[in-house]
């Protein structure tokens, strides 16, 4: 027993050591940090906060994983492009019986701008090419394979003119001697449009609309969406040509509509891989909405609240050459509304044409 005591001694000694230099070795660490604080401490946070970017990149390009047979990623980390806009937006004001109608638009709203971006993210700037313009006019388009998402808000005071009639009489003959320049009318609308895409493993909406994947093989799918829009429209009769004025019926004579529209919708896109690299693209999507309406009439000052189903519509087409490095194409976008009511009747769209080029740069790892 004795001699195993020395032992036990030595052992003690050595366990009281390795606690003392335990205990040390926060001060030791806590004394090199003093020393330089800034650069390893930044040095860490750098690249913890790099990791966790990256691996939260990693783990969204999972969640939009595509079947590569049919559709390529796009491999490159910017783009540059420009593109030239062209805009258009129509109103057909109608009695219910359709007795009368006037149709009114403005001058065509054509842009040129040049737009640059990271991935599935562009941003720009565009130059008016007319002198008639919105005084606002924006829109936000935000696709990925699963789902997209759609904002715009328009306004507009100026610049409309009449491009047609119907039930305007003088003297048992159609009126054709007016003026079409209209300083009454006044709009404005916003607009939001959320979908998702059924079939997103083998079809790409993305490489129709944003160039961000390439299309290798004919698909199509099925899409839901929900929408929220709002609208209001401000017309004074009195400020548009004496001789229409004078003819219009009553339920044209409206000072103000305000209605708001609450949608759902289904419809179904397809692109079409016709050659090697091109693609073109085709989609429709009616949406059965819930309207909810304030009209407010000059003759008499008075207002009506009334609510009921809507049927809306929204069409897209693309054509596109995309060989991964460079691409060029064309898109029409076209927003669809009515309204029809015991009233009036209500039939209003605007859409855009796209035409642009570009390139990408920058390959991924």
């Amino acid at each position: 027993m004795r001699s195993g005591f020395p032992n036990r001694t030595i052992l003690l000694k050595r366990e009281m050591l390795f606690l003392f230099l335990l205990l040390c070795m926060p001060l030791s660490l806590y004394a090199t940090g003093q020393q330089k604080p800034d650069k390893e401490y930044n040095s860490h946070s750098i690249t913890k906060k790099k990791n966790f970017f990256y691996k939260t990149v990693d783990f969204i390009g999972k969640l939009l994983e595509q079947d590569t047979a049919y559709v390529t990623p796009n491999r490159f980390n910017l783009c540059v492009m420009p593109q030239y806009t062209f805009g258009y937006e129509y109103y057909r004001f109608s009695t219910p019986n359709k007795a009368q109608s006037i149709v009114i638009s403005p001058a065509s709203n054509n842009k040129i701008g040049i737009y640059g971006g990271w991935r599935w993210i562009f941003f720009g700037y565009s130059f008016a090419l007319n002198e008639v313009q919105p005084e606002f006019d924006m829109e936000l388009n935000l696709y990925c394979s699963r789902a997209g998402i759609e904002l715009f808000y328009r306004k507009r005071s100026d610049g409309f003119k009449i491009r047609g009639l119907k039930g305007f009489y003088e003297n048992n003959l159609p009126l054709t001697d007016y003026s079409r320049d209209i300083e009454g009318l006044s709009t404005s609308q916003l607009g939001a449009n959320a979908f998702y895409v059924l079939n997103y493993k083998k079809f790409s909406f993305p490489a129709a609309y944003s160039q961000s994947t390439n299309q290798r093989v004919s698909a199509g799918s099925v899409i839901l969406g929900v929408n929220f829009h709002e609208q209001q429209f401000m017309f004074d009769h009195t400020k548009i040509d004496p001789e229409i004025s004078r003819l219009m019926l009553p339920e044209l004579q409206f000072q103000k509509v305000d209605y708001m529209d609450f949608s759902i919708n289904i419809g179904y896109s397809f692109n079409w891989v016709f050659a090697e690299n091109f693609l073109a693209n085709i989609s429709a999507t009616p949406a059965l909405g819930y309207k909810n309406t304030s009209l407010k009439f000059k003759i008499n000052n008075s207002k009506e609240f009334i609510s009921g189903i809507n049927v809306d519509l929204v069409t897209r087409l693309a054509l596109v050459y995309n060989n991964g490095r460079y691409y060029a194409g064309a898109s029409l976008v076209s927003h669809t509304y009515s309204y029809n009511k015991s009233s009036l009747s209500i039939l209003n769209g605007f859409g855009y044409l796209k035409v642009y080029a570009g390139f990408n740069f920058w390959r991924r790892k």
